[in-house]
């Protein structure tokens, strides 16, 4: 009897410590965010699909959802001049 439980003492020592190990392997892998994020304008620093100064036929989408600076002739989400924290972000 003393054999068995210090063999299952023995075992449980060996096996514990490699638990962790084998529950990180089943784990997906992260993809990383450099190809998470989308594509930006270069000129504009928004992202391209979104840049309404390279493409103006987006403006009237912007326009539709009251999300339009018309002083600057740009979405209120993309005006650094009336929001200059998003110079920060990259937003030209």
């Amino acid at each position: 009897m003393r054999s068995l439980r210090s063999l299952s003492v023995v075992v449980s020592l060996l096996v514990v410590p490699a638990l962790p190990a084998l529950a990180e392997d089943k784990r997906p892998a992260e993809a990383p965010k450099a190809q998470a994020e989308k594509p930006k304008c270069e000129e504009h620093g928004v992202q391209k699909t979104l840049c309404t100064r390279c493409n103006p036929k987006l403006a009237a989408v912007f326009k539709a959802k009251s999300d339009w600076c018309a002083e600057h002739e740009r979405p209120e989400s993309q005006c650094v001049i009336c929001h200059p924290e998003l110079a920060k972000k990259g937003v030209k």
